[in-house]
């Protein structure tokens, strides 16, 4: 629903959005009523004394307000269950018109056959993006999540590929998830002491507490910002390392510019180079730079379209590591080591471009990007990237799905879905809640996507001038409208092979269970390319989770090593 227009500026709220506020009020108002009621029979025979009159006409007088704020609040809780409202502006350099026309969904005709909607014209939609409210875009992610759960339940099973397990890829696939387990501590290091104390809400703060109040004397350098010594006692206690294994700690924070660590890991020969992901105000404007730009790297790649905040963090990266002789240093001590770069979110992205930079200089190098975000760089340098980065992936995790095509596909679906519907928004929350917080039938709240003539919208959740204000009143969803429209900005892929990590079984929906099992297969990045609605979209990100899930993956494959036939996680979709 268009937002509602008062006071010469439009509201972040629509008609439609009244029910619950009005529940509420209305809840809190006869609760009044009733107490006040009560008051004034129980007292009633006492109020003859002096101003007992006036007391006495003051309560009836405010029962009399209440009941008909009452009806009020239930009229409008009525009206906005049951109507639609379509808001048109009229602009032009003289003057400015609001036209706002209610209707009942029984009585809405058919899209395109409305006399009265034909001669509205307004250039506002034209000027400006889709008109939708936050309520609108929280029903249509319910609805989304709903839709692709029924679509899911009704695929057929897909063909799949049982490999030995002593075949290659199994091998390969068994070495880098252990690869990945190993160096995804050093990932969640580079977090420092808040990402610790929050794995260990009650132990943390005791076993770094002491490094926190300590000073020392190191061979390394220790750089930017505060609290430097509880970071590094984390950091000690996150990998297992010794203060003198580590080359280089930076918690230097600037848009563009992001901690990382160096350090020497003698149990894998390597030098480690962890990047930090996204913590900081800073580190968001980074994410939110997703402009693309030509990424300056020697290789034979012609297409280098690359994300331009993370291009940026990891030039910085790069430039501190070979211009201040912080890898000359490393590799001085230890020259058979090999080069090993990783990070999570934020920081797997630019872990990948780093190691893409260091490559003509270490040809060895070898990436492990944790949940990085989709819209890195193009699809020559993700095929490039393939022989030296893996990336790891878990469950719904948006990131990893997110990029600016996807977002605009994610745009046109929900309009598509809201478009499409056929309830109210009121039940639409209230069975979307239900859902996510205990799932259930997918069916059970139908559009009408898939009903047919598309011409006849029983009861569309939104009028047709409202979905799309940049097109034509005579709206439809014919193939070139926008629904459908090619997106606007180049299409940007994931870094590297990708090792997708998927939930066996149902152990809570918010993932509170620590009992979970999963699966780990080779993924190819076309399965990253719409973004998946569900309730661990964004728990499946986060790096505890992730580590948590590792820890069950290896050691179930581990354990599976002396009974194939139970393996699971060996099969891939072809």
């Amino acid at each position: 629903m268009p937002g509602m227009v008062l006071f010469g500026r439009r509201w972040a709220i629509a008609s439609d959005d009244l029910v619950f506020p009005g529940f509420f009020e209305l809840v809190v108002r006869v609760l009044w009523w009733i107490g006040i009621l009560t008051l004034y029979l129980m007292h009633r025979g006492k109020l003859d004394c002096a101003g007992g009159a006036l007391l006495s006409s003051y309560l009836i007088v405010l029962m009399i307000l209440l009941a008909v704020v009452i009806c009020t609040v239930s009229a409008i809780m009525c009206v906005s269950m049951r109507v639609f409202n379509i808001i048109t502006e009229l602009c032009s350099h003289h003057h400015h018109q609001v036209y706002t026309i209610f209707f009942t969904p029984e009585r809405n005709p058919v899209p395109g056959g409305t006399q009265w909607l034909t001669p509205v014209i307004p250039a506002l939609w034209e000027a400006e993006d889709t008109d939708l409210v936050p309520s609108d875009i929280a029903a249509g992610l319910a609805l989304l999540h709903q839709q692709q759960d029924n679509i899911r339940n009704n695929q057929e099973p897909a063909q799949v590929v049982c490999h030995a397990p002593g075949s290659s890829q199994e091998a390969d696939l068994d070495a880098e998830l252990e690869n990945c387990h190993h160096y995804m501590q050093f990932a969640a290091a580079a977090y420092g002491w808040p990402l610790y104390i929050y794995r260990n809400p009650l132990t943390g703060l005791c076993r770094i507490g002491g490094d926190c109040c300590r000073s020392r004397t190191t061979d390394y350098d220790l750089v930017g910002g505060d609290q430097l010594n509880c970071h590094f006692g984390s950091i000690l206690h996150t990998t297992g390392l010794q203060y003198r294994d580590f080359i280089h700690v930076s918690f230097h924070d600037k848009v563009y510019e992001l901690p990382f660590l160096v350090a020497l890991d003698h149990r894998k020969e390597s030098v480690v180079v962890a990047v930090r992901g996204t913590m900081s105000l800073q580190d968001v404007l980074t994410d939110l730079s997703a402009e693309s730009e030509v990424l300056d790297v020697e290789c034979e790649v012609q297409d280098r379209l690359a994300h331009k905040g993370i291009s940026q963090a990891a030039r910085y990266v790069y430039q501190r590591l070979i211009n201040d002789g912080i890898l000359s240093q490393a590799f001085s001590i230890a020259p058979e080591y090999r080069l090993v770069i990783v990070g999570h979110s934020l920081g797997g992205g630019a872990a990948a471009l780093l190691a893409t930079m260091l490559r003509a200089a270490y040809p060895q190098v070898r990436c492990y990007a944790f949940s990085p975000p989709r819209g890195l760089w193009s699809k020559a340098l993700q095929e490039y990237s393939q022989s030296f980065i893996v990336s790891l992936v878990l469950g719904k995790d948006v990131i990893p799905r997110l990029s600016v095509t996807n977002l605009e596909d994610l745009k046109r679906r929900i309009l598509r879905v809201v478009a499409h519907c056929n309830k109210p928004k009121y039940k639409i929350l209230l069975h979307g809640l239900w859902y996510e917080l205990f799932g259930g039938n997918p069916n059970n709240l139908p559009t009408e996507l898939d009903g047919g003539d598309q011409e006849v919208l029983t009861q569309p959740l939104l009028g047709e001038q409202s979905l799309l204000t940049r097109w034509s009143p005579a709206y439809s969803f014919s193939s070139d409208s926008p629904l459908d429209s090619s997106p606007k900005y180049p299409p940007l892929y994931p870094p590297g092979r990708i090792i997708h990590l998927q939930e066996e079984g149902a152990s809570g929906r918010f993932g509170c269970c620590s009992a979970a099992h999963y699966s780990a297969k080779w993924s190819h990045e076309a399965e990253f390319s719409k973004i998946l609605i569900g309730p661990k979209m964004l728990t499946d990100h986060m790096p505890d989770i992730l580590m948590r899930a590792l820890d069950s993956v290896v050691s179930d494959r581990a354990a599976c090593v002396s009974c194939p036939a139970q393996g699971v996680s060996s099969v891939d979709v072809a």
